[in-house]
């Protein structure tokens, strides 16, 4: 064979290939069929949680009466979870003290115009694209959208319903492969430069026993909600402190709507926002209706996680005001270590480190803090 015939022979090869990878991208069945399910056990040997996806030594675990436990050790389908101890949560007994009703009231129509700098604005994306629930659409995976674009954009209207402005955007990022969220990563820093005040991904779970999700809420049938956050990233420890406080406020005013915080070892793009999180509604054995009856419930969870009181509420007492000023600078404070911390363990130190935290610091902060004057 001669050497052009070999060139055209592999040009031809190459050509195919990136043709099959477009098909499959485009129309093919893109779930994982062997996903993996974990369950997670108490040192006793005790059934603590499951969850579909990796589990890695020092992966942590908020249960729904916040106790705290770490990962340490992992076989085949199943990890053991040592309890470590009670994780602190943000104190929301404002909640408790006659504020509730008004918080939790909707927003008259004429209240809903804001100025400018008074602004609340949320971003949605959604990774796995094709992330479907069975007892609704016939399939855990659908090509193109899924049922999990309609819980999305539930999730969405009862956002607006609270008076918040909502950007969702709905491309795909199939398929649903270890490179959904490098693709989705793109949607993720589209949708920031909109400045929001938060970034949602929504998914819902793969594990096949729907009692982990099962929720009575309001008096109709709803569906659990898992919150993920991704331990390799600099935001990691400030994206908790707010996994924890939209798990706070949900315990106070619909105890076990969360079901737990999953702390794993991915970044999850968390890395774009300190205020990113990822939420799953549900898992793929559930029905979406109850799923989506989740979503107006979780709405008013963020909404007063994100923004306390709303428009025309009663004000808030001075030392709520006081605590509430002190929150954002711990929050601050703890992010500006995690900064460091990962810049440090990524470089060892010197001139490299700087290079580094001059990078984290525009990443988190859109390069507002790294510019010079007058650039």
């Amino acid at each position: 064979m001669s050497e052009r015939t070999k060139r055209l022979a592999l040009s031809l090869a190459l050509a195919l290939a990136l043709h099959a990878g477009a098909a499959r991208a485009e129309g093919a069945s893109s779930y994982e069929d062997d996903a993996r399910v974990f369950t997670a056990l108490t040192e006793d040997g005790t059934p603590l949680f499951s969850i579909a996806g990796e589990i890695c030594e020092g992966d942590e675990y908020i249960s729904a009466d916040n106790a705290l436990y770490r990962i340490v050790s992992v076989s085949e389908e199943s990890a053991v979870a040592q309890r470590v101890g009670e994780e602190a949560m943000p104190d929301v007994s404002y909640l408790r003290a006659g504020e509730a009703q008004a918080v939790f009231a909707a927003v008259p129509a004429a209240a809903q115009s804001e100025k400018d700098d008074d602004r609340r604005l949320i971003a949605m994306y959604v990774t796995h694209s094709d992330e479907s629930y069975v007892p609704s659409d016939g399939t855990q995976s659908i090509d193109g959208q899924g049922g999990i674009y309609d819980v999305a954009r539930a999730f969405r209207d009862a956002l607006q319903a609270q008076g918040v402005d909502v950007i969702l955007d709905e491309s795909t990022h199939l398929p649903h492969d270890s490179s959904a969220y490098r693709r989705s990563r793109q949607t993720a820093e589209r949708l920031l430069q909109k400045r929001p005040d938060a970034i949602i991904d929504v998914h819902r779970d793969g594990i096949p026993d729907e009692g982990e999700y099962v929720y009575q809420g309001d008096g109709e049938p709803a569906s659990r909600v898992r919150l993920l956050v991704g331990r390799g990233n600099q935001n990691s420890a400030v994206n908790r402190e707010f996994a924890k406080q939209i798990k706070a406020v949900a315990d106070e005013e619909y105890p076990g709507l969360v079901k737990d915080i999953f702390i794993g070892k991915g970044a999850y793009n968390q890395d774009l926002s300190p205020n990113a999180i990822l939420l799953e509604f549900g898992t793929h054995t559930i029905s979406k209706e109850r799923a989506m009856a989740s979503t107006e419930m979780m709405a008013k969870v963020v909404d007063v996680a994100l923004y306390g009181e709303q428009t025309g509420a009663p004000s808030a007492p001075a030392s709520r005001v006081r605590g509430s000023a002190s929150g954002i600078g711990w929050l601050l404070l703890v992010l500006l270590v995690g900064v460091i911390l990962f810049a440090l363990a990524q470089t060892g130190g010197g001139a490299a480190m700087k290079r580094k935290l001059k990078s984290n610091a525009r990443e988190v902060t859109g390069g507002f803090f790294s510019h010079r004057r007058g650039e």
